[in-house]
C-alpha cells in the first residue's frame, strides 16, 4: 500500500522530530503547533479536492479524455493539455487530482506532463493574486512570453524519452 517514498518521508520526519525534541530552545512545541495549523488548513482542502477529482472522473467521459489527450492525439493533444493547464485556477491538490483523472482515462504521459507544466508556469490564481499586484504587468508579460513554449517542449521531450525507453526495452538494451 505504501511506497518507498512514504517510508523515506517517515524517516525524515522521525529525524526532524528527534532533532526538534533535543533542541535547547522549545522548538518541538512550536513545530507541533505549526503542524496542527497546517493540518487544519490542508486536510479539508485535500478532502474537497479528492472528492472533486472523483466527480471529475465520473463526469468527464474517459473516451472524451483519451480521444483528446490519449494515444493518437499527437501534437494536438499537447496543445489541448497546454490549454487545460492554463485554465485550472487552483492549487496543486486540484491540479494533480485532475492529472490523475487524465492518467486513469488514458491520457499519454506527454499530455499529462504538458498539462502539469502549463499549470505550473501559468497558474491563473498565482498570476492575478501574486504576480500582477506584486511585480507588475510588464514583468508578468515578460515572464509569460519567455516561458510560453516550455510546456509544449516538455511534452515533446516526454514523447521522445518514452520512445527511446520503448525502443531500448524492445531491443533488450
Amino acid at each position: 500500500m505504501f511506497g518507498v517514498g512514504f517510508y523515506a518521508m517517515l524517516t525524515v520526519l522521525a529525524g526532524l522530530m528527534v532533532t526538534a525534541f533535543r533542541a535547547p530552545d522549545p522548538v518541538f512545541g512550536a513545530a507541533l503547533k505549526r503542524w496542527i495549523e497546517q493540518f487544519a488548513v490542508l486536510v479539508p482542502r485535500m478532502f474537497c479536492a479528492l472528492i472533486a477529482a472523483g466527480f471529475c472522473a465520473k463526469l468527464l467521459p474517459a473516451e472524451w479524455i483519451s480521444g483528446l489527450l490519449g494515444k493518437g492525439s499527437g501534437f494536438f493533444g499537447l496543445i489541448i493539455a497546454f490549454l487545460c493547464g492554463l485554465l485550472v485556477p487552483a492549487g496543486p491538490v486540484i491540479c494533480f487530482s485532475i492529472a490523475a483523472v487524465f492518467v486513469k482515462a488514458g491520457a499519454t504521459p506527454a499530455a499529462v506532463i504538458t498539462f502539469i507544466t502549463s499549470w505550473s508556469l501559468f497558474g491563473a490564481h498565482r498570476l492575478f493574486i501574486y504576480e500582477l499586484p506584486l511585480l507588475g504587468f510588464n514583468f508578468a508579460r515578460l515572464r509569460m512570453v519567455s516561458v510560453l513554449p516550455v510546456p509544449i517542449i516538455a511534452g515533446i521531450a516526454a514523447t521522445a524519452i518514452s520512445l527511446i525507453i520503448t525502443i531500448e526495452m524492445l531491443t533488450g538494451r
